[in-house]
């Protein structure tokens, strides 16, 4: 059977979470719920669901860790809140390792995650990297929620996806790696690599861009 790979989370970094939220809200004119901290990645968020098993995810630098050499410092650099990542879910992480591995994609992991929310809820989960050094988060991390409860199942209504695109100048190289790992996302070539979001909201289409 082919393994099963679908689209995740999209990850809107922000240098800062408070005037994230605050500038999301008024874009959307829906106002994010705090998730959590990414102990050791430097990381803190906020969440709105894109509906069943989607959802968004603001992403800042958390200033109670050290961020030296996290996805914390990298975004804390950030001029602007802007489209920084993005993530695929599948239940059969060995199997996305085995198809990267066949492709010649450099792999870390799984590595284990979690988080408590707000109300008291555990969530755990592990994460495979595929690390082509050359296309750096241009290609998406995948993850496995395992028995938790899916983020776009608690978080604030109101959006849907109505778009997403990821952006390269070596378009041909980019889809062969998408194609390998089953990654169902459009690639767009571009000047710069990055991504394009569009959103149905409550204010009407949102497009968002980034890095």
């Amino acid at each position: 059977m082919p393994m099963k790979v679908e689209l995740d989370h999209i990850l809107w970094g922000a240098p800062d979470l408070e005037a994230g939220e605050r500038l999301f809200t008024v874009l959307s004119g829906v106002k994010p719920a705090r998730g959590g901290v990414h102990a050791g990645f430097g990381t803190r968020n906020s969440l709105l669901s894109l509906g069943d098993g989607l959802y968004f995810e603001i992403i800042a630098p958390d200033p109670a860790q050290d961020l030296a050499g996290t996805r914390g410092a990298r975004i804390a650099a950030q001029p602007r809140p802007g489209l920084t990542a993005f993530s695929v879910r599948s239940d059969d992480l060995a199997a996305m390792r085995l198809a990267a591995e066949s492709a010649g994609i450099p792999i870390r992991g799984p590595v284990s995650m979690g988080r408590t929310r707000a109300d008291g809820v555990r969530l755990d989960w592990s994460i495979l990297y595929f690390g082509d050094e050359a296309f750096g988060d241009s290609v998406p991390f995948a993850i496995d929620w395992g028995k938790s409860p899916h983020p776009s199942s608690s978080t604030p209504r109101g959006l849907r996806l109505l778009d997403f695109v990821a952006l390269h100048p070596d378009l041909e190289r980019l889809e062969a790696i998408y194609g390998a790992l089953g990654i169902p996302v459009r690639v767009e070539r571009a000047l710069t690599a990055g991504f394009l979001v569009e959103l149905e909201t409550p204010r009407g289409k949102l497009v968002l861009t980034g890095p």
